[in-house]
Formats: structure tokens, sequence, C-alpha cells
């Protein structure tokens, strides 16, 4: 009587902890902050004296035909002030590019607006780079996804672009 009652115990347990084992994880993968594209980003966050004021970094990628390279991401500033934000390459610390974003908008690097950084890379590496105010606080690393035309939605970033035939 009593091994019936034990084993009763232990299959009631069982059941529960089977069914509810996803309440036992604190961080569960669904509360994970991920970049859900290609590209990698980073929120640069400033001191008290600049309270809520962040610009953020959104979907960096190069894009490469194996000859020219393409830095494509966009930089927005939701503060309520201008903001300077320097890129320099991690593995040159000299080539290094400050940009200036307004409040309460973005700057976007694009074939159109290029990047002045001399990148490298071969497809499927990682390009370092360092990012943060011009002043030279909060700097991050954030690791560059280097992609090439293999994906058809990339393909026509591949290269340099041609200019358009006037009609």
């Amino acid at each position: 009587m009593v091994v019936r009652k034990l084993a009763g115990i232990a299959l009631a347990a069982g059941v529960l902890f089977s069914v509810a084992g996803c309440s036992f994880n604190p961080n569960p993968e669904s509360l994970q902050s991920y970049a859900p594209s290609d590209g990698v980003g980073a929120d640069i966050v400033f001191d008290k004296v600049q309270r809520n004021e962040s610009v953020k970094l959104r979907n960096f990628v190069v894009i490469t035909d194996g000859s020219s390279y393409n830095l494509f991401g966009t930089v927005i500033n939701d503060g309520v002030s201008t903001q300077q934000i320097t890129l320099q390459l991690a593995s040159d610390r000299s080539q290094s590019q400050t940009v200036e974003v307004a409040k309460h908008s973005t700057l976007v690097f694009n074939t159109e607006n290029p990047t002045t950084l001399t990148l490298s890379g071969k497809p499927g590496g990682l390009v370092k780079v360092y990012v943060g105010t011009a002043a030279g606080d909060n700097w991050q690393v954030i690791s560059v996804p280097v992609l090439d035309g293999t994906l058809s939605y990339y393909q026509n970033l591949v290269g340099t672009p041609s200019e358009t035939p006037a009609n």
C-alpha cells in the first residue's frame, strides 16, 4: 500500500515537472533580445547628464563582391540633441569616421551614402568595428558580418552600383 502511494506521488511529481518545466527557466529564449536580420546592432547610451539619450545602430552588414565592400546600416538618434558617433576599425585603429546624427533623425549607410572606412574580409567572416561617441566615450565593439550576393536579395547591392541611364 505504501509503495502504491509513493508511486502515485512520484508519477504526479513527474507530470508536474514535465508540464511546467519551462517556468523553471528564469531566462526563456522568447525573452532574449536578438537582431531579427542578417546584420548586427548596438545601443550607445549616454551618461546621467544626457539622461534618456541614446543612439541605436541597427542592421549593420558588409556586402562584397570580393573587390569592393559596402557598409549598410542605420544609425538612429531618438534623443533631444544632436549626437556625434564614431566608427573605427578594430584591425586598423587609424581608420575612423565620425558622423553627426541630428536629434530625432536617422542616418543610413548604403551605396548612396557610403562609409569612408576601407573595409575588407571574406564572405562569411566578421569585421570588428568599434562604435562610440566622438568624445571617446561608451565604446562598444560590434562584429559586422561580411556577406556576398549568394542570397538573391543582396545581389543588387554587390559591387559598385552603376548609374541608371537617362531616358
